[in-house]
């Protein structure tokens, strides 16, 4: 294995200019001519980059695939620290296996995982695990799967439509903190820098196709691979104009008997016409930000002059539609009340409503303080409803209570005087939306802002997302947002992708984007369900093994990526509870977000049945995907093709019906993707020549065959 270096171009040449003196003198003219024509493509091939083991074999124990004979497997007990062995003979109940030694024994096929090496081909498919649905706009995808075969299934959906790549890959540390072919690489491993580099740039050369033309891929790293992941840069990405951004992610800093560390570093590539749209914040001046502002405040007093007896005429009910959280009107005050003769102004400190009390067939909520004492509004009952009315009146689950905020007279005026705008309202006339105008400005190349201190917004909040801690160093989310917003700020329909998900701080901070101008941004992120080695050796010692149940539940997309993204949609963490906290513009956190969020298994098919026409129930959730991962997902039946009416693509199952398919089309301009099913080039070719030609027409099984058996070779 040929150890890491760099070289320059003109040392490289000076080599090889010596190569051509001694070629000169080799006295076989054939062999001159053929040595001097290599000599002179070497020349050329590569005037700037890296040389390391490019080709160090890595290979994946993957659960789930059909064995065979021939096929390569590890036992699940010792899928990281076990031989490769050989199949030699499967059946439905046993499998004959032979080690390296010639040793042969026998097991039953769940006791073992297939071994792949990248490279051979793979027939994926994505199987639903479930959903978080806040909105009928298009949902965000989160896949539990190996991510370099996960971008070859990406591959067959959104070839060259990514808007822009975000990626936090392992930093290789030193510290264990990443495996190559299911083995923790450490500082032990004298090739792990090579590793590291071939890890990296087997998926970024599929990464590449993925992007569009004018995108922008990111990168986070540390100082441990930064030189060397710049230089793997610009060799990958030779086309783009590569620039590095410092941002100071830990004020504390980490010492380590050293110069204190404060920052990490961010790559940014940007290809074709790309570039970084401006903002209202560089990220480094001392100048207050938009998101220092606090819009909203809550609604119940504190402090003094909040009790009833106070104000009279601030305690009252007021009716919130629970499915929605809209305010829909208010009840009698207490000074109504009293008037009434129903309550004694006497007593009224100490007066308690009824429990069961409506306002127009809504539950009441009152301005009950934590202590279980009643209190009082910031606003008399006409003011509220005129809040209501312009959208600066909002409620949000805490704890199973209704908690009240609004924009104070204070925003509002900076609202009529143009310096806050109110964007568009939240759906069903919701809330607004607010954002502070100010100078437009470039972000700098160093970044440093609070909110991208990785404690309090990174480790902090997934602690209070998911009520534990269960996941080392996440990215402050603020940090990722900044990120992103002057790369996509300015397209509200971006498609990002993230095929080192960890936590899932991506779709969180998309999510925080799309709320700032109603977007419909989508993330993909992809994450393995690997566990910590602390957990695996404690359910190893409890006798379990990965694709046990309880293994599996302690991996980190079940344990962490799963659970942050669905609480950070829902606002309620996996306990139930509301998540606690506020988001800097005064949002509360358990008011989560109106998107919706889907999570998938990157499983695998036999491609033999695949070619017989056996799966078109497999992979129908990978072609909704394809066509944008809007409405539910079809069940395939007798019918002779599916068109469902909340979606943009259709599949003619039966092309003996194609003539009154075609009419069907007809009827729906609304359609962006078609998959014909057949066996015949012919019949294809014919029905594809006579649908519109802006249609993204696929030949099924065909094309769905040869996307994984060509996307295999690496270089």
């Amino acid at each position: 294995m040929a150890p890491l270096r760099c070289f320059e171009d003109a040392q490289e040449r000076l080599k090889l200019g010596k190569l051509e003196d001694l070629i000169a003198q080799v006295d076989d003219s054939t062999l001159r001519h053929s040595l001097a024509t290599a000599a002179s493509e070497a020349k050329e091939s590569r005037n700037f980059g890296l040389i390391f083991e490019q080709h160090i074999p890595e290979t994946v124990a993957v659960l789930g695939l059909p064995v065979r004979r021939g096929q390569h497997v590890r036992l699940r007990s010792q899928i990281e620290t076990g031989p490769d062995l050989v199949v030699t003979k499967a059946t439905k109940k046993s499998l004959a296996l032979t080690a390296g030694d010639g040793a042969t024994f026998n097991v039953e096929p769940d006791d073992v995982a297939v071994v792949k090496r990248f490279g051979e081909p793979i027939y994926p498919t994505l199987t639903p695990l479930g959903a978080v649905r806040r909105s009928d706009g298009p949902a965000h995808t989160v896949i539990n799967g190996e991510n370099y075969h996960a971008l070859q299934t990406l591959l067959y959906l959104y070839e060259g439509q990514i808007d822009c790549i975000y990626i936090d890959p392992p930093y290789n540390t030193g510290a264990r903190d990443w495996k190559y072919n299911n083995r923790y690489v450490d500082e032990q491993d004298s090739w792990r820098h090579s590793k590291w580099l071939s890890f990296i740039e087997k998926r970024l050369v599929l990464a590449k196709r993925l992007l569009k033309e004018d995108s922008v891929l990111i990168v986070t790293i540390d100082e441990h691979e930064v030189h060397h992941l710049g230089m793997l840069l610009r060799q990958t990405f030779p086309e783009a104009f590569v620039q590095m951004v410092t941002i100071v992610v830990n004020p504390k800093g980490v010492a380590q008997g050293r110069f204190a560390r404060v920052e990490e570093y961010a790559f940014f590539c940007f290809r074709g016409e790309s570039g970084v749209g401006a903002t209202d914040d560089d990220f480094m001046s001392d100048s207050a930000t938009q998101r220092n502002t606090r819009f909203w405040k809550g609604l119940l007093r504190a402090g003094t002059n909040a009790l009833p007896s106070d104000g009279l005429n601030l305690v009252y009910p007021i009716g919130i539609e629970q499915a929605r959280g809209h305010i829909v009107g208010v009840g009698r005050t207490m000074r109504d009340r009293i008037e009434a003769g129903e309550i004694s102004r006497e007593n009224c400190d100490s007066w308690l409503p009824d429990p069961g009390e409506t306002v127009d067939g809504y539950p009441a909520t009152w301005p009950m303080r934590r202590d279980g004492a009643l209190g009082v509004w910031q606003a008399k009952p006409e003011t509220l409803l005129d809040l209501n009315e312009q959208g600066f009146l909002r409620a949000a689950l805490r704890d199973g209570q209704w908690a009240l905020s609004y924009v104070p007279t204070g925003i509002q005026r900076k609202i009529r005087d143009g310096e806050i705008v109110a964007r568009n309202r939240e759906p069903d006339r919701g809330p607004v939306v607010l954002e502070r105008l100010g100078d437009k400005t470039r972000a700098k190349t160093v970044w440093k802002r609070a909110e991208h201190d990785a404690g309090w917004h990174g480790s902090v909040l997934l602690r209070e997302l998911l009520g534990s801690r269960r996941f080392d160093f996440p990215k402050s989310v603020f940090a990722v947002r900044d990120s992103l917003l002057p790369i996509v700020g300015d397209k509200p329909d971006a498609l990002i992708l993230d095929f080192f998900a960890g936590s899932g701080t991506t779709m969180h901070a998309v999510a925080l984007m799309n709320r700032l101008d109603n977007g419909t941004r989508r993330s993909v992120l992809v994450t393995n369900n690997e566990v910590s080695e602390s957990d695996g050796k404690r359910l190893r010692r409890d006798g379990h093994s990965p694709g046990d149940a309880e293994w599996e539940r302690a991996g980190i997309f079940e344990s962490v990526t799963r659970p942050r993204c669905e609480a950070v949609v829902s606002g309620r963490r996996p306990d139930g509870r509301a998540v606690a906290g506020e988001y800097p513009d005064g949002t509360p956190r358990s008011e989560g977000f109106f998107e919706s969020v889907e999570f998938y298994k990157l499983d695998y098919l036999d491609p033999d049945s695949v070619r017989m026409g056996d799966q078109l129930r497999a992979v129908l959730p990978m072609l909704r995907l394809a066509a944008g991962a809007r409405g539910a997902l079809p069940t395939p039946d007798a019918d002779a093709w599916l068109m469902p009416s909340d979606a943009s693509w259709s599949v003619l199952v039966d092309d003996a019906r194609f003539g009154k398919f075609k009419a069907a089309l007809e009827r729906r301009p609304d359609l962006t993707h078609v998959w014909l099913v057949t066996t015949s080039e012919e019949s294809f070719a014919r029905m594809r020549s006579q649908l519109p030609a802006e249609l993204r027409i696929s030949m099924l099984y065909r094309d769905y065959l040869r996307n994984f058996e060509i996307n295999t070779e690496q270089p």
